[in-house]
């Protein structure tokens, strides 16, 4: 989707499960309709977050054989980084900044780029 300015707010859900934000797995796993929540930009960060943890790990972050487990571990933001891949800190600390369960503390666009 794409947003015209900072405060519109989108509510409809799409993605593939392993990338999506905590917000969309408690909604999905619980089935709710929450009224008055949205999501805008700090959706991509999250996402670029999952995607750079995919990018040097191999494979997504919350990443399970059953799609509500993933959904669980992405609620939680529960991930870990494997310890027979080298990772600096540089990179671990982005991916960290980028999935923030509270999206108010996940990294700005403007952020991520000075990162």
């Amino acid at each position: 989707a794409k947003l015209t300015h900072p405060r519109e707010r989108r509510k409809t859900m799409c993605g593939t499960p392993n990338y999506i934000a905590p917000r969309f797995s408690k909604v999905v796993f619980n089935n709710l309709d929450v009224p008055g929540v949205g999501h805008s930009f700090e959706v991509d960060i999250w996402s670029l977050g999952v995607i750079a943890y995919a990018c040097v790990v191999g494979r997504p972050p919350f990443e399970t054989n059953d799609v509500k487990t993933t959904y669980n571990r992405i609620k939680m933001c529960n991930y870990t980084f494997p310890d027979h891949i080298a990772l600096s800190s540089i990179t671990k600390n982005f991916i960290a900044k980028t999935l923030q369960k509270d999206p108010k503390h996940r990294l700005t666009i403007d952020e991520v780029l000075a990162d």
